[in-house]
């Protein structure tokens, strides 16, 4: 063999290697790679099913009492803020974030009793029940068992989370946060409550970004980390609320007296429980007459401006401790934007339209992408055809 022959061939071997060699090297990166896109695939998913189950219960109310129907005939299923017996946000003066979603409904086990009577101690509210609720035994009363999440209900609007602590006889113990947005003694119902609330929360300082989970009570959980941008946009009914017509004989079963919102009292029937004037509520004056303007023609939820959400009128009244304001009963669709981000950051590049929190990678071939997943719901239990 000559001496070109073997620098040919040398030639040939060393290109042959290099070309190996660098597929031997992609492979290894998308090996390290492809797992941590995977796991950040699944975390999008674990946050979607988590918010999509809750956001479709939204709005599920009592089926047997006198408030019976859908949440929205009351209160606000959905909320722009943080929500329960710890750092409520209404209370401290919070009625938008746009990184929180609350979400209110009864589960299926419909434990729910109107109310005939309570004793307020400070602390503890002391709830009887109205009978034929159900079984009553020495641990359950109309299906409410110790350490049950409930939530009370005035007709007015009015409403507070609470938690049983004591079955007795016929007779319920729960307890309370902070003083009571009503007194209850009459008119109202409990019934048991989940009320869960997402947020973000968020601590560059830790490397904390985590999607968490409030249960309405004392406990905030993860459910995802690694997610760097939680967005929460909000579609409404343009119609303002309609009352329908209401029940003829006395035996007529429960129906809802408008199509969203509490009704409005007689025209000369001052409601004491709040500050409006006879014949009035927050969402109808003057009766029949509608409080909240048309904002658009036709049933299609349109978009609401965060501003809407947060400058009244307010629901039962400016006074109360646990107001709100009367367009979150508009809300009947909700966009939610989930954004995760691989949790290696030597897989992160600069910050910017691919990563919402760089890293330290200066390689494009070690990039994995944040990922954006968008949910949209429409819950089934929000208004009242007409």
């Amino acid at each position: 063999m000559s001496l070109a022959e073997m620098l040919v061939a040398s030639a040939i071997l060393l290109a042959v290697t290099a070309a190996v060699g660098t597929v031997a090297m992609r492979a290894q990166t998308t090996f390290r790679v492809q797992p941590e896109v995977a796991d950040m695939q699944q975390r999008g998913r674990v946050a979607v099913a988590a918010l999509g189950h809750d956001l479709m219960m939204a709005g599920a109310g009592l089926s047997s009492t006198a408030l019976a129907g859908p949440l929205v005939l009351h209160l606000p299923p959905i909320a722009p803020y943080r929500r329960g017996q710890s750092d409520d946000g209404a209370r401290a003066g919070v009625f938008y974030r746009s990184d929180a979603l609350s979400l209110l409904y009864v589960p299926a086990t419909h434990a729910e009793a109107d109310i005939l009577h309570t004793i307020d101690t400070g602390r503890d509210l002391i709830v009887d029940p109205a009978p034929n609720c159900g079984a009553v035994v020495h641990e359950r009363v109309c299906g409410f068992t110790v350490g049950m999440r409930v939530f009370l209900l005035d007709p007015s609007g009015a409403y507070d989370l609470a938690t049983v602590t004591d079955v007795a006889a016929d007779r319920l113990r729960v307890q309370y946060a902070a003083a009571l947005a009503a007194s209850y003694d009459g008119n109202a119902v409990i019934a048991e409550a989940a009320a869960p609330t997402y947020f973000l929360k968020a601590d560059p300082a830790t490397g904390a970004f985590q999607l968490m989970r409030y249960d309405g009570y004392r406990t905030d959980r993860p459910v995802v980390d690694n997610v760097v941008a939680f967005r929460v946009e909000y579609f409404g009914d343009p119609r303002p609320p309609v009352p329908l017509p209401p029940l003829v004989a006395a035996g007529d079963p429960v129906r809802p007296l408008t199509t969203y919102g509490p009704p409005a009292p007689a025209l000369a029937v001052d409601d004491a429980r709040d500050t409006w004037g006879a014949g009035e509520n927050c969402v109808f004056i003057n009766g029949p007459a509608p409080r909240l303007p048309a904002m658009a023609a036709g049933p299609s939820p349109i978009r609401l401006d965060p501003a809407l959400l947060r400058d009244g009128p307010w629901c039962p009244d400016a006074g109360h401790a646990v107001r709100f304001d009367a367009d979150l009963l508009r809300i009947r669709r909700v966009r939610v934007v989930v954004r995760v981000q691989v949790a290696v950051a030597a897989m992160r590049g600069p910050a910017g339209r691919l990563f919402g929190l760089g890293g330290t990678s200066t390689s494009a071939e070690f990039f994995a992408p944040d990922q954006q997943l968008v949910l949209d719901v429409a819950p089934r239990n929000l208004g009242v055809t007409p």
